[in-house]
């Protein structure tokens, strides 16, 4: 439990994930961050900046392309450092093994569709007002 709350608070969204950012920066990389983060960040940068400055629709917007940049930046640093990973026979065997025997991507689709039909665009309407008390 003590760990659950340690993750909880520093992946907590607030602040922008001010306390994840931090020890982010702490870590030594390699390590493989959250891109959802970066993916956030780069949406609101694309989202809340012109591509061209106001004063003339002819002037790139640079300042937009150097925040971009430095997002794609810092996400590139830790790709820098190669991890130094041993084979685990073990493991490889019993991933080979596990693959093999796995069932086909469409048969296993078209289970879930069996188990679990698609539920039409209207009909999905419909159920989300009915379950939020609309209807």
């Amino acid at each position: 439990m003590q760990t659950l709350e340690g993750l909880n608070k520093i992946m907590n969204s607030s602040r922008n994930f001010a306390d994840y950012r931090e020890t982010l920066h702490v870590v030594n990389p390699p390590c493989v961050p959250f891109l959802g983060v970066y993916l956030t960040d780069l949406t609101f940068i694309e989202d809340g900046n012109s591509n061209y400055l106001k004063k003339s629709r002819h002037l790139i917007n640079f300042s937009k392309r150097m925040k971009t940049a430095e997002v794609i930046r810092e996400i590139q640093q830790y790709q820098s450092v190669p991890y130094h990973l041993k084979p685990v026979q073990e493991l490889q065997v019993f991933l080979k093994h596990n693959l093999a025997e796995s069932r086909d991507v469409h048969d296993m689709y078209e289970m879930s569709l069996s188990m679990e039909p698609r539920e039409r665009e209207d009909e999905k309407i419909a159920r989300l007002l009915q379950e939020s008390g609309f209807l």
